[in-house]
């Protein structure tokens, strides 16, 4: 199958040369740096298999790959990123991905991944379903909050402390600690620190006048 590789560093798409070159039903067809490099040498050879980093330079491989769906859906797409952001692989996923494997995989893997893509199926790094299943897991605890822990939690993200908690809430210190443990509990935190991120992560502050 023919591929196209495109990555902004010379070194990574020459690694990923050297690893498939190895294999005999893969043939690199070309390779490209940019956005428009990458639109130019696809639309001319109309490759089978395009492995795409994410970031090129101050551009989006979403780009490209957004277009290459809408105009050629038999090309497979395989995302190979150092991103471990959630939000990528949803947005990759939204668009259709084949694959998405991170750059720090074995090149064992990597030639495993695009065999299967190359078959028709879908190929996950582990690595970013881990990440992304916890991040839903979060999600969903914080929706086993009480609308009290609620406004604990936003308070502990403006740094109050238990004290302050009490007092704004009007309830007691002990009640406060209560509410605290039960926060760390379902939420998986384990110090006022993550608590604080958490809620600003998620702007809880606007549950506090």
């Amino acid at each position: 199958m023919n591929v196209v590789s495109i990555d902004d560093y010379p070194l990574s798409r020459q690694g990923l040369m050297a690893v498939l070159g190895l294999e005999s039903e893969f043939e690199f067809a070309g390779e490209a740096s940019s956005v428009k490099e990458a639109r130019e040498v696809i639309f001319r050879l109309k490759p089978e298999i395009i492995i795409i980093d994410l970031k090129l330079k101050d551009e989006s491989g979403f780009d490209i790959i957004s277009e290459v769906k809408e105009l050629d859906s038999d090309c497979k797409v395989v995302i190979l990123t150092s991103s471990l952001d959630p939000d990528d692989f949803k947005r990759a996923s939204e668009f259709g991905v084949d694959g998405y494997i991170l750059k720090d995989a074995m090149p064992e893997e990597i030639v495993n991944a695009v065999r299967l893509v190359s078959k028709g199926r879908k190929y996950y790094d582990p690595s970013i379903m881990e990440i992304v299943m916890k991040k839903e897991n979060l999600q969903h605890n914080v929706e086993e909050l009480t609308s009290r822990e609620l406004e604990v939690l936003a308070a502990l993200g403006k740094g109050l402390s238990n004290k302050d908690i009490a007092e704004q809430l009007f309830i007691s210190e002990y009640t406060v600690k209560k509410h605290v443990s039960q926060i760390f509990g379902k939420l998986g935190l384990s110090c006022r620190t993550q608590a604080a991120l958490y809620a600003n992560k998620h702007k809880l502050g606007s549950l506090l006048v």
